[in-house]
This record gives structure tokens, C-alpha cells and sequence, in this order.
């Protein structure tokens, strides 16, 4: 909120008015007055009205205070509206008092019978629970109701056979999941990494791919990952053929999912239960079948080497091989 004093009917007006943006319009309040000192006051006050808690609100409402402050907080917004979109349709109208054990078990209970995994639920619940603490910070309420989540779900640990890849990929069109595959499977980079990779930060004169452009401001490092032989062929086919500045890209636009085109090449494969999630967790069992360190295969995902070691251990033609065969000779 801002002090002016708008053109109005074509002439520029004497009295100062509280300006401000709600959603995509502009707003204004006028202070009745043309002393700046009085509109200053007048602008204090009106904060303080437009700041103070509801008397009465929702758990929807709750959820769009608090949407509203992290949104600009975090680098993938969608993932909180997302997430509170089914709490604002299952339990938005409820006033945060009349949230209960029996209404956290409800929506439990109706979340798993429309078929959603416990890890979305659990995730879906925390945000809630975020929500209701805001509540309480911003003076909504003195306390929040407790909010019991399921626990995330064990870790996926679906690896997909080099044959399985390769009935995928021999299946892929068009050109664009081709190039995601490539990706993804060869630099073991993310999903959301590679949709947004542009080509400025492809290097084909060292064969190196910048997944996140340099942020002088951020102490971590910048993703960077080499290109294979078949992967630098792959992407030169696609520059020639490039009509935006994204490397995956659908008629020259910026493509944000490309779930529906994976899903269709899966199903002419005949592949069952594979996730395009899990290309990244495949081509790491790989390298590490294949002798690969696991220091080096960690550098690649961007983990620890503990991390990747506790997932890819039992793909290492070498590691605890001492151990079992000390157990089966006896000493």
C-alpha cells in the first residue's frame, strides 16, 4: 500500500488516496484529505485494519493467508497450492475449531479411498498443519488444533532394466521425450531440471550441460553434468531442430510435463510399473553395477555419498562381497 495522488476523470487529484494491487486490479481508498502528514496517518490506520485477524474464518481462509506469504518465499509455489487445493475442497468450509481426530481420520479415510499414496497425504497434511500454525502467529487464534499424519510411505525401490529403457525409448515420440529420456537416464538430472534447461546453458564445445544457471547470492554449486557420446547426438539432432530456447519444447512452447507422452510410450512398451521417476534411480544402479564409484555416481545425482551408497549398495558387484563370502566359508 502506497500514498498517491491519481488522475482521476482526466485531472490530477488534490486529495491523497491509499493505493494498493489486489489480485490483478488496482484498488484505492481516498483519505479525504490533501495534508500529507494526515493521509500518512490515515494510511497507518487503514493498515492496521486491513492487518488485523477475521473474527470469524475457515480452514480455507487459513490456507490462503498462508499461501499467500510463502508463495514468495519458496522456489516451486505450485507444490504448496497444490497440496492445498484437496484441503481447502475436503475441509476448506470447517472452522479450525471443529478440526478433530475424527475429521483427521475422514479425510485419511477419503484421501486413500480416491486411491492417493500416504506420502501425498502426509504431505498434504503437513501444510495444513503449516497453515494452522500461521494462524496462531498472526493472532488468529491462540491455538491449533493438532494435525496427525500418516508418515511418508517407504522409499520407492523400482529399477528399470536396461531392456526395459531401451522398449521405452525404441517407443518414444516425439522427438521431445526422446531428449528428456536422454537426459534423464544419462546425467541422472531431475525432472523439473531438465524442463527447464535452456540452451544457453548447454556447452557442446566441452560437452557439458549446466542444469542451474549461476547464482552469485547461493553458496551451493552449480549442477553441472557431462554429455555421452549418444546423448551429444542426441542433442545436436534437437538444436537443429529447435524453435525456442528451451531444450524440451513442444511447437516452439516451453514444455511443463511431459507425463501424458511418458505414460503412452510405457504402455506401447509393455513396460509395467515404471515411473518416469524412476529413469534417475536406473541409470544410477547402472553405473554402479558397471564398478562405478559410488563418490562419483553421488557427485552425478547431487547426494551424499552416504545417501547414495544406503540406496545403491546392493548393486555393487563389490561392496559386502568380502563379508558374504567370509559368512559362507566359515572365517
Amino acid at each position: 500500500m502506497r500514498l498517491e495522488r491519481p488522475r482521476i476523470n482526466g485531472k490530477p487529484s488534490a486529495v491523497w488516496y491509499v493505493v494498493w494491487t489486489e489480485g490483478r486490479r488496482s484498488r484505492r481508498v481516498s483519505t479525504k484529505t490533501n495534508d500529507r502528514l494526515k493521509a500518512e496517518r490515515f494510511l497507518i490506520q487503514f493498515q492496521s485494519l486491513q492487518d488485523a485477524p477475521p473474527e470469524e474464518f475457515t480452514i480455507a481462509d487459513l490456507c490462503d493467508a498462508y499461501e499467500k506469504e510463502r508463495k514468495a518465499e519458496v522456489a516451486y509455489p505450485k507444490a504448496i497450492t497444490n497440496c492445498l487445493n484437496h484441503i481447502r475442497r475436503e475441509v476448506g468450509q470447517l472452522p479450525p475449531s471443529m478440526w478433530s481426530r475424527a475429521t483427521n481420520r475422514a479425510y485419511l479415510q477419503r484421501r486413500r479411498k480416491d486411491g492417493v499414496m500416504d506420502a501425498t497425504i502426509d504431505k498434504e497434511l503437513r501444510f495444513l498443519r503449516q497453515a494452522l500454525k500461521h494462524g496462531v502467529r498472526e493472532g488468529w487464534m491462540e491455538k491449533e488444533p493438532r494435525v496427525e499424519v500418516p508418515g511418508p510411505s517407504a522409499p520407492r525401490q523400482r529399477f528399470m532394466t536396461r531392456e526395459e529403457f531401451a522398449a521405452i525409448y525404441f517407443h518414444a515420440s516425439p522427438l521431445h521425450l526422446r531428449v528428456f529420456l536422454g537426459m534423464a537416464i544419462d546425467t541422472l538430472a531431475r525432472g523439473k531440471h531438465i524442463l527447464g534447461l535452456t540452451w544457453d546453458r548447454v556447452d557442446f564445445g566441452n560437452r557439458i550441460i549446466w542444469y542451474k544457471p549461476h547464482n552469485p547470492r547461493s553458496k551451493k554449486k552449480v549442477q553441472a553434468a557431462p554429455m555421452s557420446d549418444r546423448l551429444y547426438g542426441l542433442l545436436r539432432v534437437a538444436k537443429e531442430a529447435a524453435l525456442s530456447d528451451y531444450v524440451v519444447e513442444w511447437n516452439g512452447g516451453r514444455i511443463k510435463s511431459i507425463r501424458k507422452a511418458y505414460e503412452a510410450a510405457v504402455q506401447k512398451a509393455g513396460v509395467e510399473d515404471a515411473h518416469k521417476h524412476d529413469l534417475r534411480r536406473s541409470g544410477a544402479s547402472w553405473a554402479i553395477q558397471d564398478g562405478q564409484s559410488f563418490d562419483t555416481v553421488a557427485g552425478l545425482l547431487g547426494d551424499t555419498v552416504d545417501m547414495t551408497k544406503k540406496t545403491y549398495a546392493v548393486f555393487s558387484p563389490t561392496h559386502l562381497r568380502g563379508v558374504v563370502n567370509s559368512i559362507a566359508g566359515g572365517g
